[in-house]
């Protein structure tokens, strides 16, 4: 079973909107030197928020910067547990060059739900699912792997996403930012994605998330891709 990791990113007060794609590759690209990291993870996208007036007025958020989502073999890959001391203490003085805060403080490891199968496209709509407290964390899980995979299989087709994914965080999720699963759709375009968010039948989507979730603290993220690792994703079994 693989494992995957997602983080939402904001970007350091010191880093322009302009520089934030550009900075942002510039930390895997320095992170990539040290060989705990080589050859040990699968496929990640750096994925940018979208900031395109053109689309229209769409419910995303502009609070956050971009997210990353990546996949391994090994969860322990994403601990960062194969760096030396002295290489640690490099990573976290350069996170902070680029971030907000350290990675771990926004962080998610998680397995995850595929209810559509596909590829990657050029944009991404991530959905934050802060789970309702009177439920369950159990059942919140069991109804978004079977009801609601149930329909976003349903509607795919229709709201255009290529791929179709629930992440199902492994561990008690950041303290500031305690969602439990969060979803991810991609789109062969930002155009698609647009339109999707627009779509009626993506209120249906969102109607059955208020179901197990609290929807006013839902952060919800439209992005493109900005960095990519270059090995395709492979299919799940």
């Amino acid at each position: 079973m693989p494992y995957k990791m997602l983080y939402l990113a904001r970007r350091a007060k010191t880093v322009a909107w302009e520089d934030w794609p550009r900075t942002w590759k510039s930390h895997a690209v320095f992170a990539s030197q040290f060989p705990a990291m080589d050859g040990t993870i699968d496929w990640m996208r750096y994925t940018t928020r979208i900031d395109d007036p053109s689309l229209g007025d769409l419910p995303v958020s502009a609070e956050h910067d971009g997210v990353s989502v990546s996949e391994a073999p090994v969860l322990e890959t994403f601990y960062g547990k194969g760096f030396s001391p002295d290489q640690r203490k490099l990573i976290d003085e350069d996170e902070l060059r680029v971030f907000d805060r350290y990675t771990p403080d926004f962080s998610f490891y998680c397995t995850e739900t595929r209810p559509v199968e596909g590829p990657l496209g050029e944009a991404a709509v991530f959905r934050f699912l802060l789970r309702r407290p009177d439920l369950s964390r159990e059942d919140f899980d069991a109804y978004l792997k079977e009801a609601h995979s149930r329909l976003a299989a349903e509607k795919a087709g229709e709201l255009g996403v290529s791929r179709w994914a629930i992440n199902f965080s492994i561990e008690a999720p950041p303290p500031a930012f305690p969602f439990d699963a969060i979803e991810e759709c991609w789109f062969a375009t930002p155009q698609d994605a647009a339109k999707a968010l627009k779509a009626s039948v993506m209120n249906e989507v969102t109607d059955d998330l208020a179901k197990v979730s609290v929807p006013d603290e839902m952060i919800t993220m439209l992005t493109r891709p900005t960095h990519r690792w270059p090995r395709e994703p492979k299919p799940s079994a």
